[in-house]
């Protein structure tokens, strides 16, 4: 039976950029990023008493994608409030950047904001504040604007990215403190904020009784070996992507699936970077037919960076396996010795599992099982 592709034909006639920035700017949706994403939207849509979305997961396992998805559709349902109210923008981010000397930049936070809002001749205040010779009270006099912008501009959410940046700090109380700025700052100009980062974020999370009240965590998984559904959604993934690559001869990825997650740690979004660099280095480099194990063994990442990146994951997982402890020592307090509700949801779980599974082999993965690549290059 020959494979179907999953690209226009006629994308290959056109220029190796053009081909190389196809898959680039495809997306897929599977089992974990759309549980994550629902999760979030839920949060920023239905939940009026939460302030802050935290979002975490390792590095590489597609929270970009997730963001990206969260900003298309909110902006498409604020289309039309749009239309009435021009000043309007439902959803931005912004990149926490990285401290250089061991204190986060709180300005510089707040004029990447602004210039994230549109905000109007930032850059004239920008200079004027540069040549003030008194520069106490610059934070402030930024955080003052930066209010101000988020109330004009009535933004339903706002994200930063990379906001585990914000807990790279020498000390506790300063660390205690890099949350509650946000979460004030979510009240004063009433938006849903949503920080966005790998496991380094969690010192953030459980930062006082007020934060824990006014915030929600959301934990986006990669997938793991030792569950063999999650192995069959990654091998489907790999499917996925193998009919994505605009190739004259689809490999065989599938055949590789074993290796692909050794080296990606079953990391999606580590996946597709590994594969978009091979896929420009056969374009670029080589006959542009195929990609063979060789490619793949050729970008892939060394084992002694994934082992050190996998013991950060695993420390990172193992910490929101405690929050399932602390759970169980909280429905203890309150005298709730049966949990009822997961053993009912356990049971429509397994009934859902009965009734979709298809027994099969390993590296044939049904098509049907799992709700994979729904996502267009940004569409559905």
């Amino acid at each position: 039976m020959m494979a179907i592709i999953g690209f226009p034909e006629t994308i290959l006639e056109q220029p190796i950029q053009e081909r190389l920035d196809y898959f680039i700017n495809y997306t897929m949706a599977h089992p974990h990023l759309t549980m994550a994403y629902q999760e979030v939207m839920q949060a920023v849509t239905q939940a009026p008493g939460t302030a802050l979305i935290f979002v975490v997961g390792s590095t590489g396992v597609g929270k970009t994608t997730l963001l990206n998805r969260l900003v298309q559709k909110c902006t498409e349902a604020a289309l039309v409030q749009m239309e009435v109210d021009k000043g309007k923008i439902p959803i931005f981010g912004v990149e926490a950047k990285s401290p250089e000397f061991s204190q986060f930049d709180w300005k510089d936070f707040y004029i990447r904001l602004l210039k994230a809002v549109n905000e109007p001749l930032i850059d004239k205040k920008i200079t004027y504040e540069h040549e003030k010779a008194n520069k106490r009270d610059s934070r402030s006099t930024w955080r003052l604007s930066v209010e101000s912008a988020l109330i004009n501009r009535r933004p339903d959410a706002f994200y930063i990215d990379e906001a585990h940046h914000l807990a790279l700090l020498p000390s506790g109380q300063k660390l205690k403190d890099q949350p509650e700025v946000i979460k004030s700052l979510a009240n004063l100009a009433k938006v849903k904020i949503i920080p966005t980062g790998t496991y380094a974020l969690l010192p953030l999370v459980d930062l006082g009784d007020q934060l824990c009240r006014r915030s929600k965590t959301v934990h986006f998984k990669r997938y793991h070996a030792d569950s063999d559904d999650e192995l069959e959604i990654f091998q489907s993934v790999v499917a996925t992507f193998q009919a994505h690559l605009p190739l004259s001869k689809m490999p065989d990825l599938v055949r590789y699936w074993e290796f692909l997650y050794e080296r990606s740690l079953g990391c999606v979004g580590m996946l597709k970077d590994w594969l978009s660099e091979t896929l420009s280095d056969v374009l670029h480099n080589h006959d542009g037919s195929t990609i063979t194990l060789r490619d793949l063994q050729r970008h892939a990442r060394p084992v002694a960076q994934c082992l050190k990146i996998l013991k950060v994951i695993k420390k990172g997982e193992e910490k929101f396996v405690e929050l399932q402890t602390e759970l169980e020592e909280l429905r203890k307090e309150l005298g709730l010795y049966q949990k009822s509700y997961e053993s009912e949801l356990k049971n429509l779980q397994n009934q859902d599992s009965t009734t979709e599974r298809a027994k099969g082999e390993i590296g044939k993965p049904k098509p049907h099982r799992y709700e994979i690549g729904g996502y267009e290059n940004g569409q559905e």
